[in-house]
């Protein structure tokens, strides 16, 4: 039954954005009364705790997939946004601004940034040994700056009512471009 319900909160909280959405809704199109939603997640924010953790949990997944089946680094990274972009699309806005103003969901975020920088460190280094990206820029003050953090231009208001592609093309690939070597600079070319 939780799952049921993290997975029917997700289309909804994604349909119609987090505010939107109340635990009425929920338990009226899961047919089940609200004294059971609530036997099961003490609140909304409990309930969209876990509906984070369950994307998150694909999306990793996902990254997974793409460095197994991607010849280098930045063939990942253009697969990754790539895959990014098309779930974005689906997405109202207003669940990614509204994600925020949850404490919890706050608190969640930045474990998994801080849990992650590490690999996403070495990711980046396995770029340099194949040549694609320079060797004379510091990654860890890059990330620290959260570099490869497009989650956070998702959330901001004064870029939200661009389209993701815009925001991917005027980011990512100057970052990209700035990060690459001559070498990465022609595999850039061919993807973008």
């Amino acid at each position: 039954m939780r799952e049921r319900i993290v997975m029917e909160a997700t289309i909804l909280f994604q349909a119609q954005g987090v505010k939107q959405v109340r635990m009425d809704d929920i338990a009226r199109e899961l047919s089940i009364s609200k004294k059971t939603l609530y036997e099961l997640f003490s609140d909304k924010e409990e309930l969209l705790l876990e509906v984070v953790k369950v994307i998150s949990m694909g999306f990793h997944q996902n990254v997974k997939e793409i460095i197994c089946s991607s010849a280098n680094v930045l063939e990942q990274i253009f697969m990754l946004y790539k895959w990014v972009i098309e779930h974005c699309r689906e997405v109202n806005p207003l669940f990614f601004i509204e994600l925020m103003r949850y404490p919890q969901v706050q608190t969640f975020f930045e474990q998994v940034h801080v849990q992650h920088a590490d690999r996403i460190k070495e990711w980046l280094q396995m770029g340099v040994k194949q040549g694609l990206l320079r060797d004379d820029v510091n990654y860890e003050v890059f990330l620290r700056q959260d570099g490869f953090q497009i989650d956070k231009l998702l959330i901001n208001p004064e870029v939200r009512n661009y389209p993701p592609r815009v925001i991917y093309d005027s980011v990512v690939l100057v970052m990209l471009r700035g990060l690459a070597t001559d070498k990465g600079l022609e595999i850039i070319k061919q993807w973008k």
